[in-house]
């Protein structure tokens, strides 16, 4: 078994009951380990305790690695919800008492008046979930709503933040345009809530993707994992960093824990494709992505990096095949599909086609150009020269998929050169050789 120790950035053999503990070495003392310490400490019958976790909104957290029926909870968090459910019974607007359920009631949560902000930034997320364009600025739109109604309500900065953080992932808009913004609101979120794991989340990504502060982005997605340790993204976006560092084994926990919050999440199944790819393990990655078409299969994302994987196993007609689909559903604005199919004619010994789309991407001059896809075509061409001249641009643009650069299949061709090594310490990547 192995989990993440705090500190360091290796991959250690450990009898560590679960991967929240690993985030705060001081809070045993304030855990309960099984149902049964539960409903002791609550005074009541297991059945009872479960039965209010089910229905009552009674904090109860899954472990990492294990089972879902193995469970722990933090005393504080139990308190909190004893102290909330002990205010009942609630006052309507008329001042009429009415009985108590046990439930802590909507509008004490969400009083009227905050109500609209709150719809505004459920809707947003709903948007920000599509993973496109259009609906990014959609959910943009509905967080901007949500912060006029309420401008103390910190999810919606945080939602606003992430939208900015996706349209930069996905090379919309470029990161210096938008990245300092998504700071701006992750931080604001964080000065307004500094319990929300949403805002945390945010910020590390920031620290991640666009500072390659590493430190700091370990830092921040581990006290968003603390704050909420059922908040899925907070595993998901973790694993990026643990992948970028080599951690493959910490990061295949981190994706498939969040898998194990929100089973049904298509993005976060293309992205345990993702992990396994950048692993090195394609028949797995394979089977995510797949999983993934099952629930939607329109979406653009998951036919990309499908792609991508079957080009690695040596399927160039299936690869060219699903990077077909994926221009197809973009309607053929996505400049990084085009990019990543040049690779594939490349390596399928198609170099013509590969030159022919760096030439029309050349031409059309994209907001945000995908630098960092096209130094991986390059590689495929044998032009290495071209690759480290695309890289450079990559880290100056602060493309955010050279997280990926010391662990993509596709550089392989180039790992060794000075060039690509001076590349990865510019950037405070591993210079490690994982062929």
């Amino acid at each position: 078994m192995v989990c993440v120790v705090p500190g360091s950035n290796m991959i250690q053999n450990s009898d560590v009951k679960d991967f929240q503990a690993t985030t705060d070495p001081n809070a045993s003392a304030d855990r309960l380990d099984s149902w049964k310490e539960i409903a002791t400490y609550l005074h009541r019958e297991v059945r009872t305790v479960q039965l209010w976790e089910k229905h009552e909104g009674l904090p109860v957290h899954r472990h990492f690695h294990k089972r879902l029926g193995s469970v722990f909870a933090w005393r504080s968090e139990i308190d909190h919800w004893r102290s909330e459910v002990s205010r009942a019974p609630q006052e309507h607007e008329s001042g009429r008492k009415v009985a108590s359920s046990g439930k802590k009631p909507a509008l004490r949560l969400f009083p009227r008046e905050k109500r609209a902000s709150r719809e505004q930034y459920l809707k947003g997320r709903y948007f920000w979930n599509q993973r496109n364009e259009r609906s990014l600025r959609k959910a943009m739109q509905c967080f901007q709503s949500a912060i006029c109604d309420d401008p103390e309500f910190a999810l919606p900065y945080s939602g606003l933040a992430d939208s900015l953080t996706l349209l930069s992932f996905y090379e919309i808009v470029p990161s210096k345009e938008a990245m300092p913004e998504a700071r701006k609101a992750a931080q604001r979120a964080i000065e307004l809530d500094p319990n929300a794991a949403e805002a945390h989340a945010s910020l590390a990504d920031v620290f991640f993707h666009f500072d390659r502060d590493w430190q700091s982005a370990d830092r921040e997605y581990r006290r968003a994992i603390r704050c909420n340790p059922e908040y899925a993204l907070g595993y998901h976006w973790y694993a990026n960093l643990l992948s970028a560092r080599g951690q493959h084994d910490a990061a295949q926990l981190a994706i498939i824990h969040a898998l194990e919050i929100d089973p049904v999440s298509v993005i976060t199944l293309v992205w345990a494709g993702v992990t396994s790819h950048l692993a090195r393990r394609f028949d797995e990655a394979i089977r995510h992505y797949q999983n993934a078409l099952d629930l939607e299969p329109g979406f653009i994302w998951a036919h990309m990096y499908l792609a991508q994987s079957l080009e690695q196993k040596g399927e160039y007609e299936a690869a060219l095949q699903e990077f077909d689909t994926a221009a197809q559903l973009s309607g053929g604005q996505n400049h990084c599909v085009k990019a990543m199919a040049a690779h594939a004619h490349a390596v399928a010994g198609d170099p013509g086609s590969a030159r022919e789309i760096l030439h029309k991407l050349g031409q059309a001059h994209p907001r945000s150009m995908p630098s960092y896809d096209i130094a991986a075509t390059y590689a495929a061409l044998g032009e290495s020269h071209q690759v480290i001249a695309w890289l450079t641009r990559a880290c100056q643009e602060r493309n955010m998929k050279v997280f990926a650069l010391a662990r993509d299949p596709r550089f392989d061709p180039l790992r060794r050169s000075s060039g690509f090594q001076r590349i990865l310490a510019q950037v405070g990547l591993p210079q490690s050789f994982p062929m």
